[in-house]
């Protein structure tokens, strides 16, 4: 699962409009490269991406009005080639999600419907960029098939976020993708926790620490699991204020309220007896409302 990053704090105008002309410009890029299905599955995260990437220019900014939003006011930039690679990484990310959503199911048979997306993603990132995805992706279900220490089960997501940000030339360590990798995957098991129990799908907590409630876990090992929350959090933040990259303070900041508001969830859950769709929903509101 993506989607960790978004406004999660109320904006002044110019970050408002920075945050939105990158999403819009990408839903226009998306519509544009993959057409209008795509637009329906933006990855937040590939927004942020290009916030890192793409120094702001309110210059280059045309006003649309979007009917996805009520006909209200947007921005998109003028010159949206410059959102095409990001584009692909949205499809790129949605790709993987599929996939591996069909071999979680056992349902590799419906590969078939997702072979036209591989051949379009091919086009761009060549067939061995892919095929190395593809290995990532098994590895991570031949990892899930045996009990491992808790940040054995990180390694793929880690992989997986060191080669998007080699590809797309994103100026960033290797230790931003292993605290990356390690945080999104973590996020992923405590969200997917509930579901993944009702339905037998493979959880690396119900694994590791033998528990079918989030709440069951023991002081220690929520501790250790707040541990790899806080420390990763920290030492991305860390690399934002040390790195070269654009829109430094803006990254920083969206990135800082995206982990405040997932702590935030996260304790709960890990406290609670029911982990309802309620508490685990990340709340849209914020975004939806600027």
């Amino acid at each position: 699962m993506y989607g960790y990053i978004s406004l999660f704090f109320k904006p002044n105008e110019k970050e408002r409009i920075h945050y939105t002309s990158h999403y819009c410009s990408l839903c226009h890029s998306l519509k544009k490269e993959f057409g209008n299905l795509y637009r329906m599955f933006i990855v937040r995260e590939v927004s942020f991406f290009s916030i890192i990437k793409l120094k702001f220019d309110e210059r280059n900014l045309k006003e649309i009005r979007c009917p996805w939003v009520g006909f209200k006011k947007r921005y998109i930039y003028k010159d949206l080639e410059k959102f095409k690679e990001f584009s692909y990484l949205n499809a790129f990310i949605i790709y993987g999600k599929l996939y591996d959503k069909l071999f979680d199911s056992n349902l590799e048979k419906m590969y078939i419907f997702i072979k036209g997306l591989r051949k379009k993603i091919v086009s761009y990132y060549g067939e061995e960029f892919i095929n190395e995805y593809e290995s990532i992706l098994k590895k991570q279900f031949e990892i899930e098939k045996n009990n491992h220490e808790l940040d054995e089960y990180f390694l793929p997501s880690i992989e997986i976020t060191k080669m998007i940000i080699e590809k797309h030339g994103l100026d960033l360590p290797d230790d931003f993708s292993n605290y990356v990798g390690s945080l999104v995957y973590l996020y992923d098991a405590i969200y997917d926790f509930e579901r993944d129990i009702k339905k037998g799908n493979f959880n690396p907590i119900k694994v590791t620490f033998n528990v079918n409630k989030l709440s069951d876990l023991s002081k220690e090992e929520k501790e250790y699991i707040n541990f790899i929350i806080d420390y990763s959090t920290k030492e991305i933040i860390s690399i934002f204020e040390n790195s070269k990259i654009n829109n430094k303070h803006f990254v920083k900041k969206l990135f800082s309220f995206s982990a405040i508001y997932h702590k935030k969830k996260i304790e709960e859950l890990l406290l609670s007896d029911k982990t309802k769709n309620k508490k685990t929903k990340i709340d849209d509101t914020l975004y939806l409302k600027i």
